[in-house]
């Protein structure tokens, strides 16, 4: 590193930093690729970073610690884990990636405007993918090249990053891109019919109409325009890709499976069979309290379980190799206790906390929302999905956070252009 001059150093660590915040943004949901090039990126902007830290002589962790903090913890907790009771490797491995990422990154700031064009350009791909997708082939259970509940997690956390950002300018071309794009995210995530996904719209939607309020930007006009466009918009993309329909079936699959006589064919369905993934995953909390049972456990207690007659056979047939609980709460508690709980909490809870004193501040308000929002949404899609367990899932709760406090980090007021 001493071979590149400090503000060299300093231009090679923004651009790595972009890249894989580029990465996150723009081609892993979009390629078949997915994470495969993200962890390379990660070990270039460390290098950079880490050599323009040690150029500067700062070694804080500034205002990303709400978020470091307790996700260097909960990769604490995962690595202890592993090591008394097995675990998923490709979890540790994201979580300490992005942990270290934050860190060192935490000394670039970040520029609205270039957050803003890959938000934008992330939408236009959208287009194209739903374009292809939805024209060329079927569009049922739209997903890109993914799973339809990562991809439509990754959607719905888009479309609040862009609403938000929009609000670091004034009424200029790329506030009303981003605006754009954010309804182009929105369509995005309805076309997944994850009704995990949609049921986390419902408190999103809350956030962002107290942010109206406060704003005092409920006028006649404007609430006629948004209910309209609302209407319509998720009229047409539940109608068209079938979600208003699988919600229509949440009440079928959800009484059989929850009331006193229920047998093995009450759980042939979604809803069904997370309840009795649910149901399981109380069970063993309860066996293992404190540290939980872990991974190879957890698989060893459903085979054994069922062959006592104590769980339908539903518990295996469906997922036979599944170690997860449809559920990051009841997960923690199965296979990491009440201790790997704690840490989740503390994961979701602390950063929550440091994005409402955000919100409090005019001048880092609309960063505030950005984390706020992203902590809701992931909460409520813990309730019904293993938020944080897979790669690509980590990977966008990590980039989404860090933005947000890299944007809230004294933040200017609004101009024509960036803020």
């Amino acid at each position: 590193m001493s071979l590149f001059s400090k503000q060299r150093l300093e231009q090679l660590a923004t651009i790595s930093v972009y890249l894989v915040l580029g990465y996150v943004i723009n081609l892993m949901f979009f390629l078949p690729v997915g994470d495969q090039y993200l962890k390379p990126l990660i070990v270039l902007a460390l290098l950079f970073c880490l050599g323009h830290r040690a150029a500067i002589s700062s070694w804080g962790a500034g205002s990303v610690k709400a978020l470091l903090l307790p996700m260097s913890l909960y990769s604490l907790v995962l690595v202890v884990a592993y090591l008394v009771g097995d675990g998923y490797m490709s979890t540790i491995r994201m979580f300490l990636s992005f942990s270290l990422f934050i860190y060192a990154a935490s000394v670039i700031r970040l520029q609205p405007r270039y957050l803003a064009a890959l938000c934008i350009l992330a939408a236009f791909e959208m287009l194209v993918l739903i374009g292809y997708q939805c024209g060329w082939q079927t569009c049922y259970r739209f997903g890109g090249f993914t799973n339809p509940i990562f991809f439509g997690m990754y959607a719905l956390s888009l479309s609040v990053l862009c609403t938000y950002l929009a609000c670091a300018f004034t009424n200029g071309w790329r506030r009303w891109l981003l605006y754009l794009s954010a309804a182009v995210f929105l369509g995005a995530a309805g076309l997944t019919q994850t009704r995990g996904v949609m049921l986390a719209m419902v408190p999103l939607l809350l956030i962002f109409a107290f942010y109206l309020y406060k704003h005092k930007a409920f006028s006649a006009r404007r609430v006629v325009f948004t209910l309209v466009a609302a209407t319509c918009l998720t009229g047409f993309v539940g109608f068209e890709s079938g979600a208003l329909k699988r919600i229509s079936k949440v009440d079928d699959e959800l009484v059989p499976a929850l009331s006193a006589q229920a047998s093995g064919s009450s759980y042939d369905s979604s809803i069904g069979f997370r309840i009795l993934m649910w149901k399981y995953a109380v069970s063993v909390a309860m066996k293992h309290p404190v540290f939980g049972a872990g991974k190879e456990r957890f698989m060893q207690y459903k085979e054994e379980w069922v062959e006592q007659g104590r769980f339908p056979e539903e518990l295996i047939e469906y997922l036979p190799t599944s170690a997860h609980a449809h559920n990051q709460y009841f997960q923690e508690l199965a296979m990491r206790g009440l201790i790997g709980f704690a840490a989740l909490l503390t994961l979701l809870g602390v950063p929550a906390r440091k994005f409402v004193s955000m919100i409090r501040s005019r001048e880092t308000e609309w960063a505030g929302y950005i984390g706020l929002s992203l902590v809701v949404a992931y909460a409520t899609f813990s309730l019904t999905e293993v938020a944080l367990k897979h790669p690509e899932k980590i990977a966008v709760f990590a980039v989404v956070g860090f933005i947000a406090l890299c944007l809230g980090r004294g933040a200017p007021a609004q101009t024509g252009s960036a803020a």
